[in-house]
């Protein structure tokens, strides 16, 4: 296949690569574009891809370079919203509908009219509600929760899916209607792991693009990083990598990366042939979280952090490539659900042989150990009611938080607590630090595209507290967590929307690093709250 020449303004060419299945994904957007709309209704599209491999990437270069570029590009997560709310969230309902309906609300689908509505995770949306969806699909029109009447609507729907919904319908796992009026279109992404040296050429962009926004020094690659790059099999696509080259960028303290610095574990270099069936892939994601997952001693926090993914995202992989600690046992080949949630399975432990005894009850056991905490609150606080945008919001902060090594200790629909130290990482209050500036710079690049995005409030504070170990697994002391949890909401109260407040226990830590500018008085029992400046590269301003 020729190459497919783009003009300088090409939409398409966010689609970054040069491997022919990258290429075969422009053109065949390109043909997507170039179908005939003169009608109103827009042909729904299915796009089709792993977890991380640029599915969202591909339905907002759809929606700007489609014919519905200046309507609204209206995105919605059907696994990220809880399923009590999806029906209100993309219908909409009227005043007294149900309790604390307390004025009428227009839904996802309005808000999308004359625009694109993007339902990404199609494959987990309830099955009651695909029977409404398909409704809303086949009239062009939408009936409110409450409301006797419908409303019409003009909206091209774009879809995604990691899971095989053909397989799904054979299985009665999916609506077959439904299916077929959904992928009208087909549009279907590689994986990271296929696509060669584009793996290089990503990276490169992304350790470019973190130094630039960060204002840090250009860094490049050294020759072994780049061969670890090309050997990781990368289960969490292109998602991972752009973690993973954030990390490098903030934690490297060399002009030159080397590949140890990247985090990734040990593999064998990419040689023969890999068959391109679904039982090798199934095996080949099976394989390599086992391998991680036995490096870290099925600690689910290191584990998650070396993978670049959150833990409960690990947990949900567990589950469904039916992994087991057992020795050698393989791992299950077990499809995802399409039309209900996957269930997320706790870790299963290592079973006894019958004629071992039975291990002695672990002894708890506690030592003093300097842990940073880490505090995000959405800005303003989100509606309980409007979880959309705040569930992705708060994904994002997890998989910063996640990806600097930090472990997440509360979580709430306004925000959440973390802690880095825990875990075995080196020099905790730094990677907490640039986790909360990765928090901080995502939300600034959110908030280009979006000024209506939410933003984010940060605090940091570090503390020498009681920490037990419990089978392996460490736990803070509980009076030690109600006092972290005090300083942290003092701190928090005098950061502004889209700032990064530091408090007196961290301040002497990070101090090489930044400068600490007097944010106000009053924050923490010992002292002021400080705001982070950077010393030598530029640090976002609050917006």
């Amino acid at each position: 296949m020729g190459r497919v020449a783009y003009g300088p303004m090409d939409p398409l060419l966010e689609i970054v690569g040069e491997s022919p299945a990258i290429e075969a994904v422009r053109v065949q957007l390109r043909r997507l574009l170039a179908r005939p709309t003169s009608g109103r209704r827009l042909p729904a599209v299915l796009i089709e891809g792993e977890t991380g491999s640029g599915k969202g990437l591909a339905a907002r270069v759809l929606h700007r370079a489609g014919p519905r570029a200046s309507g609204p590009f209206v995105e919605v997560n059907c696994s990220a919203i809880p399923e009590t709310l999806l029906e209100a969230e993309l219908f909409g309902f009227e005043r007294g509908a149900f309790t604390d309906a307390r004025q009428a609300k227009p839904g996802l689908f309005q808000t999308a009219h004359q625009g694109t509505i993007f339902l990404d995770e199609i494959g987990l949306l309830p099955e009651a509600l695909g029977a409404k969806l398909l409704k809303v699909l086949e009239e062009g029109a939408v009936r409110r929760l409450g409301s006797t009447r419908s409303e019409p609507i003009d909206v091209w729907i774009l879809s995604a899916t990691n899971a095989d919904l053909a397989a799904a319908v054979r299985a009665r796992r999916f609506r077959e209607d439904l299916y077929h009026r959904l992928a009208v279109l087909t549009l279907t992404l590689p994986p990271l792991r296929e696509r060669g040296a584009d793996v290089v050429l990503l990276a490169d962009r992304f350790l470019a693009r973190a130094c630039e926004d960060y204002g840090l020094p250009r860094r490049t690659l050294a020759p072994d990083a780049r061969e670890r790059l090309l050997a990781h099999s990368w289960p969490g696509n292109i998602r991972e990598l752009s973690n993973v080259m954030e990390r490098v960028a903030l934690l490297a303290d060399a002009v030159v990366v080397g590949g140890a610095l990247l985090g990734l574990p040990e593999e064998a270099p990419k040689g023969g042939t890999v068959s391109a069936g679904p039982g090798s892939l199934h095996d080949a994601m099976g394989g390599h979280l086992r391998s991680v997952l036995e490096e870290t001693g099925w600690n689910i926090s290191r584990a998650a952090a070396r993978l670049a993914i959150s833990r409960n995202t690990l947990r949900a992989r567990i589950a469904r490539l039916g992994l087991s600690r057992e020795a050698g046992a393989p791992p299950a080949r077990k499809p995802r659900v399409g039309g209900q949630r996957t269930p997320v399975a706790p870790v299963p432990t290592v079973a006894a042989p019958p004629s071992a005894a039975a291990p002695e009850p672990s002894a708890l056991r506690w030592e003093r150990r300097q842990v940073t905490f880490l505090r995000a609150e959405l800005a303003p606080a989100p509606d309980p009611d409007e979880l959309s945008e705040a569930n992705r919001a708060l994904e994002a902060l997890v998989e910063k938080i996640v990806t600097f090594g930090g472990r997440v200790e509360e979580l709430g629909h306004t925000g959440l607590d973390a802690c880095f130290g825990l875990d075995p990482v080196e020099d905790a209050p730094r990677r907490a630090v640039h986790a909360a500036l990765a928090i901080q710079r995502a939300g600034q690049r959110a908030r280009e595209g979006d000024p209506q995005q939410t933003t984010v409030r940060l605090a940091l504070d570090a503390d020498v507290v009681l920490v037990g170990q419990v089978a392996g697994v460490p736990q803070i002391d509980q009076t030690a967590k109600r006092r972290t949890a005090a300083q942290l909401a003092a701190l928090i109260a005098v950061a502004t929307p889209g700032g990064i407040v530091a408090g007196p226990g961290v301040g002497p830590l990070i101090e090489r690093l930044f400068e600490l500018i007097p944010a106000g008085a009053g924050a923490g029992a010992s002292g002021g709250a400080f705001r982070l400046v950077g010393r030598g590269r530029r640090v976002p301003s609050p917006a």
